[in-house]
């Protein structure tokens, strides 16, 4: 089921306004949330969407390592047309959008995912940024999983970081996306 919905989820929408999102769902992300430019110290953020096994999103939540609040509640805008035709009703799924920075020259340590989890897809980038906060070279050093993402190396180099100092600085943008289904009875 996981495989057949994430396709109609990934459209690219703010998760942190002022920002492009990495392939993640639709939605209105907490005002709180706003931020005109990424920090340049580690960072994360992520949308999960819970779904009902006829594809319907049931609810969505926003955290991130940048927002005052841990946790907040997200809207998913528009509908997983083409869910599979026969749900099962005692079936949910969660679907995650992730991405997380790291700076540093070294790629980041592959994320844990917790039990059941089933990674979908996987991106690492290589980033390079200029004094200003500019994304000035981009290149994806590792892909993994069955799902394309739709957040490559034209959506960050469209990126803006708050810079600490004008020296230059590189980091890793790694994009995830991961799913858990559940039966109950």
């Amino acid at each position: 089921m996981l495989r057949s919905i994430v396709p109609l989820l990934l459209v690219a929408a703010p998760a942190v306004p002022g920002t492009s999102a990495p392939a993640l769902p639709s939605t209105s992300a907490p005002a709180e949330a706003k931020a005109s430019a990424l920090s340049v110290d580690p960072w994360w953020e992520k949308i999960t969407v819970t779904m009902t096994g006829d594809g319907k999103a049931q609810g969505c939540k926003y955290e991130s390592s940048l927002a005052p609040a841990p946790t907040q509640d997200c809207n998913v805008v528009g509908a997983a047309a083409g869910a599979r035709a026969a749900p099962a009703k005692s079936e949910y799924s969660t679907i995650t959008f992730e991405r997380r920075f790291n700076p540093g020259g070294a790629p980041p340590a592959e994320a844990l995912m917790q039990k059941g989890d089933k990674l979908l897809g996987r991106q690492v980038m290589a980033l390079a940024i200029d004094g200003t906060g500019k994304v000035g070279a981009c290149k994806v050093v590792a892909i993994t999983g069955e799902t394309g993402l739709d957040y490559g190396c034209e959506e960050a180099t469209a990126e803006r970081f708050e810079p600490k100092s004008a020296a230059a600085a590189q980091g890793f943008m790694t994009i995830m996306v991961y799913g858990h289904t559940e039966h109950v009875v």
